[in-house]
């Protein structure tokens, strides 16, 4: 993701990162070991946003936090912004496979829960609500954000119909796609009722009965 070539050299990077609240996030298996550098950039990066409860901060802050020079940095991710796209990305690609490899006699709503569970428990305790509201004060992040999940859709549909069989353009499977990511989202969110966001999930599902998650009748 280079927004400019060059032919001088790099300055040395940063020795030690400083990871600080990244530590207690969850870790993701970049998809390509070419991607392995942006992910764990992003992972620092937003686990500094969630530790200082602002994404107001400067290029070298991040970047310093990061252990990435600023040139380094600039390489990595096409605005300040992205940087939480390569970590939101592999935490949802991360579900949408679980999704996917899930034994195929199980059932499609069963599947979709469980998926979610750990992760969306992991996120709520590691600053979930934190990150929900970052998003809201910050229109160039939340903007990122929306990008992330708009392609997300498209994934749990894709996923979805694989398991139903019908096609991933079709109304059922791109709802189903959209409706799982809402309810992801919606569980994050602060609840009066003190339930985990696993189980605020689960009753979003509920609440479409069960037709969406089901095959049509031929």
């Amino acid at each position: 993701m280079s927004l400019s070539q060059t032919t001088q050299a790099d300055p040395p990077e940063p020795a030690e990162p400083s990871l600080g609240l990244a530590d207690a996030l969850p870790i993701f298996p970049p998809r390509h070991e070419r991607d392995r550098q942006a992910l764990e950039a992003s992972r620092a990066v937003v686990g500094l946003y969630l530790r200082e409860g602002t994404a107001e901060l400067s290029v070298k802050q991040l970047a310093e936090h990061a252990g990435l020079s600023e040139r380094t940095f600039y390489r990595t991710f096409p605005t300040k912004e992205d940087t939480i796209r390569p970590y939101v990305e592999a935490g949802l690609h991360h579900v949408v496979a679980q999704v996917r490899d899930a034994a195929p006699q199980l059932p499609l709503r069963e599947v979709l829960i469980g998926a979610h569970a750990e992760l969306l428990d992991a996120a709520s305790a590691h600053g979930g609500v934190v990150f929900l509201e970052l998003l809201r004060k910050n229109e160039p992040l939340r903007g990122v954000w929306l990008k992330v999940i708009t392609d997300a859709e498209v994934a749990f549909a894709e996923v979805i119909a694989g398991r139903l069989g019908i096609s991933p353009g079709s109304m059922q499977a791109r709802l189903a796609g959209a409706t799982v990511v809402t309810a992801a989202r919606l569980a994050l969110e602060p609840q009066t009722s003190g339930a985990r966001p696993s189980e605020v999930f689960e009753g979003c599902l509920n609440l479409l009965g069960p037709a969406l998650f089901e095959p049509r009748p031929s």
